[in-house]
């Protein structure tokens, strides 16, 4: 992938930037094209980059580049999963098309005035997705000159915002940023995201790794929160019931493994501005961390043990070798060796945690990142850039100030992101900014510290139970925790919602990991008689941090 070439052009594009707008002022002037134009997002995309590669003087070779860095994303692995209903995968000019084009034609049909000011919004947003996916091309030259390679995303960046345009929102200002929306969508290939964590851990800066697990920490805490907060509304119970508690724990293998990562380099360098006493580093840090355990803190803080096991995705982890014994593979060896750190260093730190965790308490009138809605991060983008089709968007904003907390200012502008005028009421109100909700959440975090600090979380928390591999005198495990082979069963081993899978002479048989909360953790022991010895050993491996957890 010829990384250079690609910012080489997007240079090329900014420099031509007045050409490029007025063309694609031309494609939003189609208030008589038929329906079928308007909300046809492929032909609106090839019409849509038109506006950039058709432009006189651009040369064959770089015409060539058109589209390699989307196909070089997917083949990577991060080819987005078919999603009836719903674009998955980073903000789309061509998706922000036919969104504008369907408001545009419930309200009123713009001027062109108003459609130059809405092109500069998508040439703006075009840029972004290219940096966005370059950012994940750093690597291809190989891992020598990556932090060099990201400090050119930066420049082009830097340079998108240094050209003056008016009423138009900065989307987002830091590079690093891009690295983490780049991988906000659903994909089937998990592997993926661990082989671009071990990259970043391995040949960026420690600036750079420290900056980008924070963006990672916060992403992923709010992604889930906003889970929480759907299912919860969805289904008319409160965000702490047991069956929203279980469908959190058992459905997101993938962002809990990514948290563990993410969360233990943070954790030590918020320990070492702790004992340096470093206060503003130490509180930066803090912000992130809480943000990334605020989906489950109980289990973060003081079901360590648990959460292993509920990281861990079984056909990326752990194999078995040619002489039938259960083995890590190197992707699971490396986890393991996250989640064993990750448990020593948030007992270190969880008291100056606990001190520090009432500057971030949400407060009524003001914003909290705690109570943001979204689905994926580049749905934060996708807000945005609708909102900014408005007269009355705010545009001083950007992605970064979404996870930090905020004035009456930040919190009208988060709040105005669904106030667009073909939107019925009853839509806006189930997004309006939920302080109790974020007020809450909040005081989960503030709860759990307590346990694991104040009261002592040993004395506290129910003993983990027992599980039994060999016949023994314990009840057996409810056969409600022993999933066969249905249509669904391939889809969830993927996504690691089983604790152990192994072939019968019948089909595939798993183990479900709601066994985890409901059986182990309450303290009961069960046994699983009749494992075969490979899924025993890979059982064994799938649990770390809970070896007394067997017999």
């Amino acid at each position: 992938m010829p990384f250079q070439a690609h910012i080489e052009l997007l240079r090329v594009f900014l420099a031509r930037r007045d050409e490029i707008v007025e063309n694609i002022q031309t494609v939003l002037n189609a208030q008589r094209k038929p329906d079928a134009y308007l909300q046809d997002a492929a032909h609106l995309s090839r019409h849509f980059e038109d506006c950039f590669f058709a432009l006189s003087g651009v040369t064959a070779s770089q015409s060539r580049l058109r589209g390699q860095l989307e196909q070089a994303h997917w083949a990577r692995g991060f080819r987005p999963r078919e999603i009836a209903g719903l674009h998955n995968g980073p903000a789309d000019p061509a998706e922000m098309m036919t969104r504008v084009f369907h408001m545009w034609q419930q309200t009123r049909w713009p001027g062109r005035t108003s459609r130059v000011r809405y092109a500069h919004t998508l040439f703006n947003l075009y840029v972004v997705r290219c940096l966005e996916l370059a950012s994940m091309r750093i690597w291809d030259a190989g891992t020598v000159g990556a932090g060099d390679r990201l400090a050119q995303v930066q420049e082009v960046l830097d340079r998108l915002w240094a050209i003056r345009t008016p009423d138009q929102p900065a989307f987002v200002r830091d590079a690093r940023w891009l690295i983490q929306t780049a991988q906000s969508l659903a994909t089937d290939d998990l592997g993926a995201y661990f082989d671009v964590a071990k990259q970043v851990a391995e040949t960026l800066s420690a600036e750079d790794r420290i900056a980008i697990h924070r963006v990672a920490v916060r992403m992923a805490g709010g992604h889930l929160r906003s889970q929480i907060r759907h299912y919860a509304t969805t289904r008319g119970v409160s965000f702490d019931d047991v069956s929203l508690i279980l469908n959190t724990r058992t459905t997101n293998a993938l962002d809990f493994a990514l948290l563990i990562q993410d969360l233990v380099p943070l954790l030590e360098a918020y320990e070492h501005a702790w004992r340096r006493d470093d206060g503003p580093k130490r509180l930066e840090l803090a912000d992130a961390i809480l943000q990334g355990i605020s989906p489950d803190p109980e289990l973060f803080l003081n079901r360590v043990d648990l959460l292993g096991a509920y990281s861990m995705i079984e056909h990326l982890f752990v194999t078995v070798n040619p002489d039938g014994r259960a083995v890590y593979t190197p992707m699971g060896q490396r986890h393991v060796e996250f989640v064993r750190e990750y448990e020593t260093r948030i007992g270190r730190v969880a008291k100056p945690l606990h001190e520090d965790s009432p500057r971030f308490r949400p407060v009524a009138g003001e914003y909290s990142p705690y109570g943001v809605l979204y689905g994926f991060s580049a749905d934060l983008l996708k807000h945005m850039a609708l909102k900014a089709s408005q007269p009355d968007a705010v545009t001083h904003f950007g992605l970064e100030d979404v996870f930090v907390a905020g004035d009456a200012d930040t919190l009208a502008w988060v709040s105005g992101w669904r106030k667009l005028p073909h939107l019925p009421r009853e839509m806006e109100k189930r997004f309006d900014y939920p302080q109790q909700f974020a007020e809450d959440i909040f005081e989960r975090i503030e709860q759990a510290l307590r346990t694991r600090v104040v009261n002592d979380a040993a004395n506290v928390v129910v003993p983990t139970g027992r599980l039994f591999v060999v016949d023994a005198e314990v009840p057996e495990l409810p056969v409600r925790y022993i999933r066969s082979q249905d249509a669904q069963f391939s889809s969830d081993r993927r996504e690691g919602k089983f604790l152990v899978s192994y072939q019968t002479p019948g089909g595939w048989v798993g183990i479900t990991k709601a066994m985890l909360t409901e059986v182990l953790g309450t303290g009961q022991d069960v046994k699983i008689a009749g494992l075969p010895p490979e899924a025993v050993g890979m059982l064994k491996l799938m649990c770390p941090g809970m070896s007394q957890t067997f017999e």
